[in-house]
């Protein structure tokens, strides 16, 4: 079998929020001056993915690299993609933007969730909080991406389609980056090149 050769950069943030269209993006980059600090210290999750200072932002920059090249490769295919590039970073920005005014470090050095904010429903007020406060507005489809970028759970149907399309396209980026790679970027010589975490 022949093996696919291909050459696929890896941005860093700043740039990838460039691609994010309009007031959007001016609000996106908004958010990450005005965190930075707080963000590069985060870590992705508390324990199943990017679990270190700064896998908060590397998950992130991960997601919006892969969604880069996901897209193009979908696009390749001819059929007509119903989202833009610019809404699916959009999205994949803001699906953990709750994380790092939750997660907190212990005493032994673990990451927990603060008291109260350790349900789902908690993560999702704290990321609608963020959202509101810095005026973002998004469409119904961005809105169903967020909820459902984990997927359906006990929403799950099978008479009508819960998760549309670009809430579907972002899921399958947020299971690539936290289940099958989430010890990555590498701390060093990561087989991506032009990948690197942040701390």
């Amino acid at each position: 079998m022949r093996e696919l050769s291909l050459k696929l950069d890896y941005q860093p943030l700043e740039q990838l929020l460039l691609t994010i269209e309009g007031e959007s993006g001016r609000i996106c980059r908004q958010i990450l001056e005005e965190n930075r600090c707080l963000f590069e210290s985060a870590p992705g999750s508390t324990h199943n993915h990017q679990a270190w200072p700064g896998g908060y932002l590397d998950h992130i920059t991960e997601c919006m690299n892969y969604a880069r090249h996901l897209y193009a490769f979908d696009a390749a295919f001819g059929r007509p993609i119903p989202f833009s590039l610019s809404e699916a970073l959009l999205v994949l920005f803001l699906h953990d933007a709750e994380k790092p005014f939750r997660i907190r470090t212990a005493a032994n050095g673990s990451f927990i969730n603060r008291a109260d904010a350790s349900t789902k429903s908690a993560f999702k007020a704290l990321r609608a909080d963020l959202i509101h406060r810095y005026a973002l507005c998004l469409s119904p489809a961005q809105h169903n991406a967020l909820a459902y970028i984990e997927g359906e759970g006990e929403e799950y149907s099978s008479l009508h389609r819960v998760m549309g399309p670009l809430a579907a396209f972002c899921h399958r980026i947020d299971v690539w980056s936290a289940r099958q790679y989430p010890d990555y970027p590498k701390a060093c010589e990561d087989e991506w090149s032009g990948a690197k975490r942040y701390r």
